[in-house]
């Protein structure tokens, strides 16, 4: 019988990255590995995670459509996994008839004798461990062997991407690099690593505005990625297109005549249409909101102007 060669990627993926599934490809054809498991963690015991489990597991999902030989494993997800060796042991009842590689970075490897029960998971499986630039490793692999870890050392590029600063990028409502589109787009659907506007956005209108909003959000972020423009950037004007929808009509006048949001012989008085001019102002001033783009996009939402930009666009469709 064939011994099956399985490889294991475990991780938060906080979110998943193109640098991860590099690693998880750089493995199969350095170390010859018939595949390689994905394996998100629902509680790494030593990382704070920021998405939801479910999320970081459909984003992993996204993330492999079109790969071959990476496969999705929730072994990590399940009740009382924490550790490493926990989900091996679920692993190996699932292959008992493969091999595994465990896949690390040479960061981990000082600290792999003290992984929990260190001597059952070096009789579980084997690991591959990728160089870092700048890190030396001779002497902590040694430690590692003497403890009875089999490591075999793999020379891949490292791509320039972290899960840190994807993170930080996405809190500005900037795209960042190194995802894949339809996790982009998933991030930005259910506003994820950013601030949660829903609870400040719910109590300024009706419950079938909210579902509009909502809606307006998915279809705007869609459009975005449909035209290649700013995806988070779409999100948040689609979220606050309409926080001045439910405001009384002549508040809305009152306000757009003091701060001259529109030409008082406008017809834009009406009310109807008056939100969107109010609603930008809204926006920068109890949302923080600076960015020309999307206040531009909420401000002509309903009426449209001439010469307007395909962001805008992709709002107002």
């Amino acid at each position: 019988m064939i011994l099956q060669r399985i490889g294991i990627l475990g991780g938060a993926f906080d979110p998943i990255h193109e640098g991860h599934l590099l690693l998880a490809r750089q493995a199969i054809k350095e170390a010859g590995l018939d595949e390689v498991l994905l394996l998100p963690m629902a509680d790494p015991a030593h990382r704070q995670t920021f998405a939801h489990a479910a999320h970081r597991l459909h984003m992993c999902r996204l993330a492999l459509e079109g790969e071959e030989n990476i496969r999705l494993s929730d072994a990590g997800l399940q009740s009382g996994v924490k550790y490493t060796v926990d989900t091996l042991r679920l692993i190996k009842k699932q292959y008992p008839a493969a091999s595994f590689s465990f896949i690390i970075g040479a960061d981990k490897l000082p600290s792999l004798p003290y992984w929990q029960e260190a001597e059952a998971l070096f009789n579980l499986c084997d690991f591959l461990c990728f160089a870092r630039p700048g890190i030396h490793t001779q002497e902590a692999l040694q430690k590692a062997e003497q403890c009875g870890a089999r490591v075999r050392m793999l020379q891949g590029a490292q791509a320039p991407y972290s899960s840190t600063l994807i993170r930080d990028r996405t809190a500005r409502y900037e795209d960042a690099e190194g995802l894949k589109e339809n996790v982009l787009c998933y991030m930005a659907e259910n506003g994820l690593y950013r601030e949660d506007l829903l609870p400040r956005i719910r109590p300024l209108m009706n419950a079938h505005r909210f579902r509009h909003t909502l809606g307006v959000q998915k279809a705007a972020v869609r459009l975005a990625k449909v035209h290649r423009l700013p995806v988070q950037k779409a999100a948040l004007a689609a979220l606050l297109h309409d926080i001045a929808k439910g405001m009384p009509q002549p508040e809305l006048a009152q306000i757009a005549e003091h701060y001259r949001l529109v030409d008082p012989e406008s017809t834009l008085m009406i009310g109807a249409v008056l939100h969107g001019p109010v609603g930008a102002w809204l926006a920068k001033r109890d949302f923080g909101v600076t960015d020309e783009e999307v206040l531009g996009a909420i401000r002509c939402h309903t009426t449209g102007r001439p010469g307007m930009t395909k962001f805008e666009m992709a709002v107002f469709i």
